[in-house]
């Protein structure tokens, strides 16, 4: 069971930074090729409603698995302060997503997102750094 939650934990992990990178570093310098505005919007929109869709499952996903290993499996956790840090960086990305999802993206103002998704790529990348420091 516990092979399950991290296999699970940690595929979802990876989709959604994966996705962060993919949006940053292939799809943002593509889009320039388009020449078309609406064109350009339109197959954004489309991209990020597919992608954002998965950032919510892979959120409920990672917040289930993560609390069934926490407790099921590492419960020296709860006094490690790198632990916290992770569970504080894992908040505030899903808390910038929300902003993303509901305030920008649902608004159609995409002009921030690119920016925002940049500071959830950073903070993903912290707390990789940690989990290879926490074991």
């Amino acid at each position: 069971m516990i092979k399950s939650l991290l296999f699970l934990h940690l595929f979802f992990a990876v989709v959604w930074i994966g996705g962060m990178i993919y949006s940053l570093l292939f799809l943002r310098p593509s889009l320039k090729e388009i020449a078309q505005q609406e064109t350009k919007d339109k197959f954004l929109r489309a991209v990020l409603s597919k992608f954002f869709l998965t950032v919510w499952i892979s959120i409920l996903v990672l917040f289930i698995s993560g609390m069934g290993l926490w407790h099921g499996y590492r419960r020296d956790f709860t006094e490690n302060t790198l632990f916290h840090t992770k569970l504080f960086l894992f908040g505030l990305m899903v808390f910038l997503f929300f902003y993303i999802y509901f305030f920008l993206f649902r608004k159609n103002k995409p002009t921030h997102i690119p920016n925002l998704i940049g500071v959830n790529l950073f903070m993903g990348i912290l707390i990789l750094l940690i989990i290879t420091y926490i074991r």
